[in-house]
């Protein structure tokens, strides 16, 4: 609903931004969408999986052979979006295809979908593939796929089945190398960022931001911006005009954007398109302090406290807004407020104790002081201000840490920069710079049924879990760096999102683990003490599974130690078996 006063007719900048709330029609386009309309076609960012696909249109529209191209994902990930898009960029080469957009829908009233699939596939069958020129685009799910080819118990699609097979489609193997009348595009292997030797990037992400703030004639927002935010009488009070300037800001918006990809990989959020557009209106109009249908928008600014400014400034409404999406929820998990060191601790000693909280602000961030200015007129030293005052700490600290500015107080996660570089060299097959990796992988699940005194031993879980006996077994385990990905070094724009680690035990057993960044966290934590308890390995439980396998490759069979901690002088015994004498028993 446009904002608008009736009277006067001023119209509010909250009408041109609500176009990006999820619940708007605009939001998302759909397989349907009309892109001759001017805003449709502006707010389309490409992404590299467009590329992909664009690519093999083209390679494949005027072939004389039968042609299948699959677009694998899962819900909402954008192939409508992308399909509707071609369609209207490229109709003479789409029109070449018959596109299959819903492979969950059936084209007949009586009969299931599986049926109408084989029907859209007739022409790839073994038995005709050779003999048809038939072209299909079929978008569909990777759930919906193994099933289907699960079910071909005739193997009447013995050649699409060994296609995706070979492919590793459905095993999250990295090859989008097309074979003869078969291609695939997917959206499982493109992510909302990039990996890069010097850190993560996202185009897609500074992409959309850009079609909202980039100043220039085509913009529907920026020139909504200019009619309404410079004219209106409450400019200087108003925390959303401060908000889409600072949104507009280089700095932030890298600030937002690594956020954003720190929160996806430490929370294994899926972010659609849709999403992000939400989440950008959200931090943009807070609307727990702002009325979105009020007649006279121009009083919604004057009306708010200097307390309910604050909170509706972006950094704030960022980090604090946490019941209103998943996303914003998952952010404040992240919250640079929680970090606690000597210096930050430091810190905020001297705030609390100052009463000059505005110069300091201006001190360490001149540029973005704007975002207070309204503030200016308020005694600090007024014991009553307290609340504000904890409010403008919390806004200093979350501008440094989307800026990068004073990082001698807010350093950044160690544990989540390892990770990501070596998901890096993992994806590109650098194995050199994987060692650390390794060695904290291969210590974790040592100590992860309990501390070991020794390398190479591991505990023996036993039922009583307090007991003062330590059973001990002797563990050989060999990393395996031969069959690594190896991506071009740059920017990386498929690959993998979590580490898999493979490693050999007791005469050349072979196993892996699939290791992202919360597990990668835990066992740094196992490694200092930390014992996993039952949630940690309900979630981890394939972590779990690996440890079993590995432990079954111990000497517990033919050798065991038990240590005795229930003295002051620790005690070691040695239970031995052997083929021809049997057991002994020795104090070591």
């Amino acid at each position: 609903m446009e904002v608008q006063n009736v009277s006067n007719n001023q119209k509010c900048f909250v009408s041109m931004l609500s176009r990006l709330r999820e619940s708007s029609k605009e939001a998302v386009v759909s397989s349907d969408a009309d892109f001759n309309d001017p805003y449709t076609m502006y707010m389309h960012v490409d992404r590299p999986v467009q590329d992909r696909f664009v690519s093999i249109l083209n390679e494949t529209y005027d072939s004389k052979q039968s042609e299948l191209i699959l677009i694998c994902g899962s819900v909402g990930d954008g192939k409508s979006h992308m399909l509707s898009y071609c369609k209207s960029m490229y109709p003479d080469k789409m029109d070449k295809f018959y596109v299959h957009n819903d492979s969950t829908a059936s084209l007949y009233v009586d009969k299931p979908a599986s049926y109408t699939l084989k029907q859209v596939l007739e022409d790839f069958s073994d038995d005709r593939i050779e003999k048809s020129n038939g072209k299909v685009i079929l978008a569909i799910n990777l759930g919906t796929l193994s099933n289907f080819l699960e079910a071909d118990e005739n193997n009447k699609f013995g050649k699409l089945k060994s296609y995706v097979e070979n492919s590793g489609i459905l095993n999250e193997k990295i090859d989008d190398k097309g074979e003869n009348h078969f291609h695939c595009v997917n959206f499982a292997d493109y992510h909302l960022y990039e990996l890069t030797s010097n850190g993560v990037v996202s185009s897609y992400i500074q992409g959309i931001l850009n079609k909202i703030t980039d100043k220039n004639k085509i913009n529907p927002f920026y020139n909504d911006f200019c009619q309404t935010c410079e004219k209106c009488q409450s400019k200087g009070l108003c925390p959303i005009k401060v908000n889409y300037e600072l949104i507009s800001d280089k700095k932030i918006q890298k600030g937002i954007i690594c956020t954003l990809i720190e929160t996806i990989v430490k929370n294994k959020l899926i972010v659609s398109t849709r999403t992000l557009l939400n989440m950008t209106y959200e931090v943009l109009v807070d609307e727990r302090n702002w009325t979105c249908g009020s007649l006279e928008p121009r009083k919604e600014p004057e009306r708010l406290t200097s307390l309910s400014y604050c909170k509706s400034l972006l950094p704030n409404v960022l980090f604090e807004k946490k019941e209103s999406s998943e996303v914003l929820n998952a952010v404040g998990s992240i919250d640079p407020m929680q970090i606690r060191n000597e210096n930050i601790d430091d810190f905020f000693v001297f705030y609390i104790n100052s009463n000059n909280i505005l110069q300091l602000f201006k001190n360490n961030l001149p540029d973005y002081f704007r975002q207070i200015e309204r503030l200016s007129y308020i005694d600090f030293s007024d014991r009553s201000t307290y609340t504000l005052k904890i409010e403008i700490l919390k806004l200093f600290v979350r501008t440094c840490w989307l800026t990068g500015i004073r990082r001698d107080l807010l350093p950044e996660d160690k544990t989540y920069e390892e990770y990501m570089k070596a998901l890096y060299a993992w994806n590109t097959g650098n194995y050199m710079e994987l060692k650390n990796v390794y060695n904290i992988v291969e210590k974790g699940i040592l100590a992860w049924n309990g501390q070991v005194t020794n390398q190479n031993e591991m505990q023996v879980l036993i039922k009583n879990k307090k007991s003062k006996y330590h059973l001990i077994q002797k563990i050989q385990i060999r990393k395996k760096v031969d069959d690594l990905p190896k991506q071009e070094p740059g920017i990386l724009s498929t690959f993998r999102d979590e580490l898999r680690l493979k490693y050999r035990y007791s005469r050349n057993l072979e196993t892996e683990l699939d290791m992202d960044y919360s597990l990668y966290k835990l066992l740094k934590m196992v490694i200092n003490g930390y014992i996993p308890n039952m949630n940690d390995k309900r979630v981890n439980v394939k972590c779990v599974e690996f440890i079993n396998v590995i432990s079954q490759g111990g000497s517990k069979r033919e050798e065991l130690y038990i240590r005795d901690l229930s003295q002051k002088v620790p005690k070691e015994y040695k239970l031995t078996f052997d083929d021809i004498f049997g057991y002994s028993f020795e104090v070591n």
